[in-house]
C-alpha cells in the first residue's frame, strides 16, 4: 500500500466510515476534543477526512492516526513537529498513514527538549530523519498491542477494550462498526436490548453468544457514554 495510492481520501470499500461520535467513543475520547481537533486541524493539516460539519468523517487507518496523534500532542510534542514528523514517515515509509504503521514511536527527553523516535528497517530514526542509535520506551505500547496488522504492517483491526480481544473494530465488517469478535453482530445491536430490558442470558441465547462476549458488547457502549 503505497502513498500514491490514497492521495484521494474519499471513502471506499473496506476502510470504514467513522464519524465524530464513532470516533469518540471507539478511542474512549471526549467528544467535543474530537470535534474541535477534525473541524479545526486535522482536515487542514492531514487532508484525510470527508463530508461536512457533524458528517465530517475519517476512515479506519485515521482513526489509528488520530489516536497516535493524540498521545503525541498529549506528551506536549508541538503540532508543527507532529507535520514535520508525519511528513518524513510518509515519504520513509511510502504511506498516506504512517501513523498506522507497525513502526512504533518512542518518546524521551533530551536536554530538556522532547524528542519523536520511530524504528524503520530496525534502526531508530529521530523527527529530523538523523538515524540515532538510543531507544527509549513506547509509551504507545498498550494502544499498540490492542491492533492487529496485515502483511504491509499497515493497521488491519483494533480491539477498543483493555484486557479482551471479545469486541473488534475491522473495518471490512459492517463499515467498520463495533462487533463480536468471530460475527458480524454490531455491538449496538446487543446494547439496544440490554437498554430495552433483555437480560444478558437471553441475549446470549438469541445470538448464540458467550456471556463474557455479550458483557463486553455492552461494556464498551457505557464506557463510551461515560
Amino acid at each position: 500500500m503505497t502513498k500514491s495510492e490514497h492521495t484521494n481520501i474519499a471513502p471506499k470499500l473496506g476502510e470504514g466510515i467513522y464519524y465524530l461520535k464513532d470516533i469518540s467513543a471507539i478511542l474512549h475520547l471526549d467528544y467535543e476534543l474530537v470535534r474541535r481537533w477534525i473541524a479545526g486541524y486535522w482536515d487542514e493539516h492531514f487532508k484525510s477526512t470527508f463530508g461536512e460539519g457533524k458528517n465530517r468523517a475519517i476512515n479506519f487507518y485515521s482513526l489509528i492516526e488520530f489516536y497516535t496523534f493524540y498521545k503525541l500532542r498529549e506528551k506536549g510534542i508541538s503540532a508543527q513537529e507532529l507535520r514535520k514528523v508525519h511528513k518524513i514517515m510518509s515519504e520513509e515509509l511510502e504511506t498516506f498513514y504512517p501513523f498506522a504503521k507497525a513502526d512504533a514511536f518512542n518518546y524521551e527527553k533530551r536536554n530538556n527538549k522532547k524528542v519523536v523516535w520511530y524504528s524503520s528497517d530496525g534502526s531508530l530514526v529521530k523527527a529530523d530523519g538523523k538515524h540515532q542509535i538510543s531507544i527509549s520506551e513506547s509509551f504507545l505500547h498498550q494502544f499498540i498491542e490492542r491492533i492487529e496488522y496485515d502483511k504491509n504492517n499497515l493497521a488491519k483491526r483494533f480491539f477498543p477494550l483493555e484486557n479482551s480481544k471479545n469486541i473488534v473494530v475491522d473495518p471490512k465488517h459492517q463499515f467498520g462498526q463495533p462487533t463480536v469478535v468471530g460475527t458480524n453482530i454490531k455491538t449496538k445491536t446487543l446494547y439496544h436490548l440490554h437498554l430495552g430490558g433483555e437480560t444478558n442470558e437471553n441475549i446470549c441465547i438469541l445470538y448464540h453468544l458467550s456471556i463474557d462476549k455479550v458483557q463486553d458488547a455492552i461494556n464498551f457502549h457505557l464506557q463510551a457514554a461515560a
